[in-house]
């Protein structure tokens, strides 16, 4: 065991109530013993599960149909108790590894909200700040239904983005392998039987097997190049100041800044309109929907746009300063201050640009479609034309 071993742990307090937690000991007889100081018994102690193990088995589509079961159950009138006792049967399998902890903390006094939390499951805080709400007052089944109804507008969004990106990856993938293979294997071939028969090679031939050698020399410190320079990007992007800088510099891509802005704005309009559907203050709810941004640069924009409100600014004229979302959904945004009806036109913003998004990227791939066959298909001709004039040059005169 080392210093940094995690370890879950429910524990008896004095008064006979049960206590869960995790705490961080060099072994797990000093973690007894850092849990007897602090005056309880402990039942279970385990090392805990790696949150990044966790997370990596539980997909959004996953979430969002837990959700969503959890939600039907609560909605027939179960406790929440019993309704978790029925979800091992119907949820998803990647629920399962974190479903007795879960049960077991609401049976011993755990709130939903605070027991999903806990569970390790990498369920997003902006749908924790909806289960909570919902405790507080508005509604634990409506609130958790409107959860998952952001969690499958969200997988819903993905999935068409990852479907229309398929036949370009496949286009691409295929088109370089074909290209590798005639220009590494046919035509070195076809320039050794010219050589020995004494053939001169063709102009077109002599210029693509000069630029395959070359690419065969320099593939492989190009490929150390771009590694160390993939590690360092990731590096410097993955910190705080890194990601936020390497996000707007996207969000001035052309196309892809577009695409870009309307899913975040998509998110946050969504998330803020369920947080405040559910009854969470507006700057609370800021807050939360910030994270579900997806974008470092977006996420930053909404928390000073957040800092605005507080000191008195109208939301929309927060947003509009900072440049936090779109400026349809800031002029709906004004719409609903005027009518009364923000989360309506929140959850109207998160709808139009989702759609939004979705167009874009699908215009980007119906012309990034027949780029790639143009590029693909003139690399073809040029090898083909390489091979015939090859095979030309050995016929009688």
């Amino acid at each position: 065991m080392t210093a940094d071993t995690r370890f879950a742990y429910r524990a008896a307090r004095a008064d006979g109530a049960f206590e869960h937690g995790v705490l961080a000991a060099e072994s797990r007889d000093a973690a007894l013993h850092a849990l007897a100081a602090q005056g309880l018994w402990a039942v279970d102690l385990n090392a805990a599960r790696s949150e990044h193990d966790l997370r990596t088995r539980l997909s959004i589509a996953d979430a969002a149909l837990g959700l969503r079961i959890l939600a039907t159950l609560l909605g027939s009138g179960l406790p929440v108790s019993k309704a978790l006792a029925a979800m091992p049967e119907l949820a998803p399998g990647s629920w399962a590894p974190a479903l007795p902890d879960l049960a077991r903390a609401v049976r011993e006094g755990a709130s939903l909200g605070a027991a999903l939390e806990r569970s390790g499951l990498a369920i997003p805080a902006v749908v924790l700040g909806i289960v909570r709400a919902g405790e507080a007052g508005s509604g634990l089944a409506s609130a958790v239904r409107r959860a998952a109804d952001l969690m499958e507008e969200t997988a819903s969004t993905r999935s068409a983005i990852r479907a229309a990106l398929v036949y370009p990856c496949i286009l691409a993938v295929t088109g370089a392998i074909s290209v590798g293979i005639l220009v590494g294997v046919v035509l070195p071939r076809f320039a050794a039987i010219l050589s020995d028969l004494g053939q001169t090679l063709p102009p077109t031939t002599r210029f693509v097997l000069q630029a395959s050698v070359i690419a065969r020399v320099a593939a492989l410190p190009a490929g150390v190049a771009t590694l160390i320079i993939l590690v360092a990007w990731r590096a410097w992007a993955s910190s705080e100041a890194g990601a936020v800088r390497w996000h707007s510099m996207l969000l001035g891509v052309p196309v892809l800044g577009n695409i870009r802005r309307s899913a975040a704005t998509s998110r946050v309009c969504a998330a803020l309109s369920a947080l405040l559907e559910s009854g969470v203050p507006l700057p609370n709810a800021l807050t939360h929907a910030a994270r579900a941004a997806g974008d470092a640069a977006i996420r930053e924009r909404i928390l000073a746009a957040r800092t605005l409100i507080v000191a008195g600014a109208r939301p929309s004229a927060a947003l509009l300063t900072e440049d936090a979302l779109t400026s349809v959904a800031s002029r709906l945004v004004r719409a609903g201050e005027e009518t009364g009806a923000l989360a309506a036109m929140l959850a109207h913003a998160g709808r139009l640009e989702s759609e939004r998004a979705t167009q874009r990227v699908r215009s980007a791939v119906r012309l990034l479609e027949p780029a790639l066959i143009l590029a693909f298909g003139g690399l073809v001709a040029l090898v083909a034309a390489a091979l015939l004039q090859a095979i030309y040059s050995v016929r009688p005169t």
